[in-house]
């Protein structure tokens, strides 16, 4: 089931306090409407009752949906600078919850979904994005590499990341977007083919790649660009 609490809110701009439902744990299998909300951009958006000033809570909660294959940690973009031990803890948890000492029912879902965690909501967003169109997200981190390594001038910085937004016919539709409120600067489209060449990956070009994320729960090009504490 998906669970929420009611919560203080202290408004970003005028400072006032009022209450509000934050979501502890999703089920999109009994719910989908709300993982139509996460892909519309608007769960867990609020507005100040005073000021009217409207904002987005950030992300912090278990995401299951077993239809599309999902299990996730969402979590704040803020907890990016410390992903290995976040991911530890989200393995753990999960074979906790699904492994072997966990019911039978349990240990049939965990069959069926992919562990992750995310940080931040266009992270989160993409995730479902790609499911839904029925790609890999490990080939879809490739792709962005690809593009990344081809590109004369990147607009990247600490702050955004390359993120798949759509399909538009043939094309993948990425764009550089904002972790922190998901703002989305460039955007261009990625033939699909590219994405059909890397999956294949007749001329092993990729393989190093792929392994890197073999049997991880954060798969996200961040992996390997936010360096971890000693």
């Amino acid at each position: 089931m998906s669970l929420f609490q009611t919560t203080q809110i202290v408004c970003p701009l005028c400072k006032s306090r009022f209450s509000f439902e934050a979501v502890h744990s999703v089920n999109a299998d009994r719910r989908p409407a709300l993982r139509e909300a996460i892909l519309a951009n608007e769960f867990q958006r609020m507005a100040c009752p005073q000021c009217h000033e409207g904002f987005r809570l950030a992300p912090s909660f278990t995401y299951l949906d077993v239809a599309h294959g999902h299990w996730i940690v969402a979590a704040p973009v803020t907890g990016l600078a410390d992903w290995a031990a976040r991911e530890k803890t989200a393995r753990e948890l999960f074979g906790l919850v699904y492994g072997d000492g966990a019911p039978a029912a349990a240990r049939a879902i965990g069959k069926r979904v992919k562990p992750r965690i995310t940080f931040g909501w266009p992270a989160l967003r993409e995730k479902l994005v790609a499911s839904e169109l029925g790609l890999d997200d490990v080939v879809v981190e490739a792709c962005k590499a690809a593009v990344m390594r081809t590109s004369r001038e990147l607009p990247f910085n600490a702050e955004t990341d390359l993120r798949l937004l759509n399909l538009d016919g043939d094309k993948l539709v990425m764009g550089w977007q904002r972790a922190a409120d998901g703002t989305i600067g460039d955007v261009m489209g990625v033939p699909k083919k590219l994405y059909a060449a890397i999956a294949a990956n007749e001329d092993g070009r990729w393989s190093s790649l792929r392994e890197e994320f073999e049997g991880q729960l954060f798969v996200d090009l961040d992996r390997m660009l936010v360096e971890q504490p000693a």
